[in-house]
Order: C-alpha cells, then structure tokens, then sequence
C-alpha cells in the first residue's frame, strides 16, 4: 500500500494523534525503536509515555524535533482507525527485515577475522534478537508505577495463592510462592539423593496444572524418565516396572496413569552431552506454542564451549547463559547439579552453597538453590537393613528433607520436611 516508509510511519502516527485511545493497541504490536528515524521514534515514545494528548502539548513536549504544521499534516493524511493494525504490521515487517540487514552486515564482519565459534555465538544473539522473545527498553517512573500498582493489585485479589506455577509440595510453595517466569533453580545434591525424581515430581506437577514443560534428560534416555513418571503418577513400585513383574492392578494402575499423562503438554529430550545452544534452540521453538518450565538433568554432563578450555569457566558460562535464556523466554528454568565429595568427609552431611561442583558463579546466577537431603543415605543401619536401638530402617528411609539453601527474593536457610517415597520415586509434603 505504501511506497515509502516516511509515509507509512507519518500515517500511523497521524492516526495516534487523532485517536489516542488506540495507542495501548499499537504498543503491542510496535516498540520504538520499530520507527526508523529519530523524530518519527521520539513521536512515538511521547505519545505511549503520556497517553496521548492534545496537538500543542504534543508538540511542546517534542521541543521542536517536529513542529506543529508537519503533525498536522500527518494527521491530515487519508486514513481511519480501521486499517491501523495492518499499518503496524507492515511497518513491523519493514523493521524486522532492517534488522536482519544490519544482523547480516555485523556477522560478516566477524567472518573476516573471528572464529568460528564466534561466529555461532553472534548468530545465536542475533537471532535471539530478532525474534522479539524479550526486548526491554527503559520504562520511566509513571509507567514503573503503574505496573507496579497492577501487580500489587493483583497479589492482594488472589492473596493466600500462590502467585508462581506450584513445585506441589505446599510447605515448599509457601516458602517460595511457587516457579517464576525469568528464574533459574539449582537442584543440587550427592548421587542417591533424588534430584531426578524431584525435578521429575516438579514437571510433573507443573503439567498437570495445564502448563508446559520440557526435560532434557542427559542421564537417562526417554524410556526412563517416562518408566519414572508411570510409577510416580500411577503410584506403581518402579521395581515392578523395571522388571516387568507386574499384577493385574498394577497394569490397570498404568493405564489410568497413561490417561492423565496423555494430557500433558510435556516433552523429553534425551540428546547426550547437549550444548547450550541447542537447548536454546529447541527452547525457541516450542516457546512459540506456549513454554513454562524447561527442566535439564544435569549441568555437568552438558557439552560445553569448545573454545573454553578451563572446567570452571566453561560451567560459569552454561549456567549464565540458562539463566539468560530463562529472562529471554520468559519461562523457569529447574537445573540439576552435582555436589563435589567433600560433603561426604564431614560429620554433618548436610549441604551448603559451597559444595556445588565447578563453579562458585552457579550460586550467583541461581535465583534459588534446592538441596534434597535424606538422612538415611548415610545410615550404616539404614543401608543393612539393621533395626538396632529404637532405629526403624523402614521409617528412617521415609524422612527427608528440601533445604532452600539461597532464595534471591525471600527467606533462605529453611529446610522443607517431605516424606521419600523411593518405590515411587516421588517426594510427598509432610501432613
């Protein structure tokens, strides 16, 4: 419809002059640096800011980057309320192919001199980018307040529920108000202690709930995450999976389970010793049908940059970049690490922040960091199946405990009671 840019920018900015109550609708659709032009950006970013207003306080408020006459002229231009979604849309158009030029130009400046690894690192921000998943600009104090005053709004309407998506242990969602968009959660812990199966248990409990999520699973191939999730939905002993010894009620137990997992909106991906580029990549596409949680098992065994040749800074750099991903995507991102041994050689076994494995950067890039603890695991009583003293190997096996060791926006140092159920690799809240 329109041979110039210059025209199509003035006509839909002419329209906001003459109906500034479609202006919520076009930021939607348009930020400011879409407009090409400074005056044309300027224009735009006063009339979101204020809302719209009359032609001289608009005017005023330009300071001269555009006089009165050519507004005027703008809003003179042939045009209705009507067609303004498809202004938008073409002026969206014409900017993302303008990005793509320049994103074009920049790669191939790195192509004449740079590695080519750093050539797939500038790809990757470049499309991340232009793909608009998250693109902050700076918001003044009204705007800050406004949203502000929203959310608050909002938490006192829904108060005593959980603002986040629910973990589905109700101490634990207490204590932290649930998974939040943006967040990266560790869960640490030694072998033998459950971090799978709580990491399992979350994803779980988010899908029920009619989120989605993905697991990355580095350890296990798909057949065993899903054999773990059949006996932790169905409340089937996963010794009877694994082996196949299975009763008629156990089998009419899989099929109910089968039934609730159908509607899941849940994959697993069991590509070993996957980058972070490509969970990225993955992450991205199913983004556009609706992502929440994304879920890796675990951060050591994934492949890291080539390029880096020290273990720790390789480590420093996943963990930065998944918490990136999750602020890009707007979605939690649960991580699983390895505790180093020297947990093991102290007399209290209990965790702390300082005992996660190759890098002290992934307590500053966490958000909250979980440790599953079962006492048991280092019982000798426990481990014979000894009852001795009052020790009941039975019931001491049952106790464990959820320690949120860091929590950036809350209480930290708690500790979470939970009852181990190992036959169903399944953690249960305390009642």
């Amino acid at each position: 419809m329109f041979n110039h840019e210059d025209q199509l920018q003035q006509t839909i900015l002419g329209c906001l002059l003459t109906w500034p109550g479609e202006i919520d609708n076009v930021a939607t659709i348009l930020k400011t640096d879409d407009f090409y032009g400074e005056k044309y950006r300027e224009v735009f970013s006063i009339l979101v800011e204020t809302g719209g207003g009359d032609l001289m306080t608009t005017t005023a408020a330009l300071k001269g980057k555009a006089p009165a006459h050519e507004l005027m002229e703008w809003i003179s231009m042939e045009s209705t309320a009507v067609y303004l979604p498809r202004y938008c849309q073409e002026l969206k158009e014409l900017a993302t192919k303008r990005r793509l030029f320049d994103a074009l130009g920049r790669i191939r400046l790195i192509a004449s001199s740079g590695t080519s690894q750093e050539m797939l690192d500038k790809l990757e921000t470049e499309i991340t980018a232009l793909t608009g998943v998250h693109v902050s600009e700076p918001l003044g104090a009204k705007e800050l307040l406004r949203l502000t005053d929203k959310r608050l709004r909002s938490r006192y309407d829904s108060k005593g529920v959980i603002q986040g998506i629910p973990y589905g242990i109700k101490a634990l969602d207490a204590a932290t108000c649930g998974l939040h968009q943006g967040e990266l959660i560790v869960i640490a812990g030694r072998p033998s202690m459950g971090k799978s199966a709580l990491a399992g248990n979350i994803l779980e409990n988010v899908c029920r709930g009619g989120k989605s999520g993905i697991l990355f699973s580095l350890e296990m191939d798909n057949g065993n995450c899903m054999d773990r999730l059949m006996s932790s939905v169905g409340g089937i002993r996963y010794g009877a999976i694994r082996s196949g010894q299975m009763g008629d009620n156990e089998w009419s137990r899989t099929s109910r389970a089968a039934s609730e997992i159908f509607q899941y909106r849940m994959f697993m991906d069991d590509t070993p010793g996957i980058s972070l580029r490509l969970i990225k990549s993955k992450c991205r596409k199913l983004k556009k049908g609706g992502l929440d949680v994304v879920v890796i098992d675990y951060l050591q065994l994934m492949s890291a940059n080539p390029a880096t040749t020290n273990r720790v800074q390789a480590i420093g750099e996943i963990s930065r970049g998944l918490k990136q991903m999750a602020r890009e995507l707007e979605c939690s991102v649960v991580l699983l690490s390895q505790l180093n041994r020297s947990v093991d050689g102290r007399p209290d076994k209990r965790p702390n922040m300082s005992d996660l494995r190759d890098s002290g950067e992934i307590e500053q890039d966490a958000d909250v960091i979980l440790f599953p603890f079962r006492p048991a695991a280092y019982c000798p009583l426990c481990k014979d199946n000894k009852e001795e003293g009052g020790h009941d190997p039975a019931v001491h096996k049952r106790q464990a405990e959820i320690i949120i060791e860091k929590q950036r926006n809350g209480e930290r140092n708690i500790s979470v009671p939970v009852v181990w159920m190992g036959e169903f690799q399944k953690f249960l809240e305390v009642v």
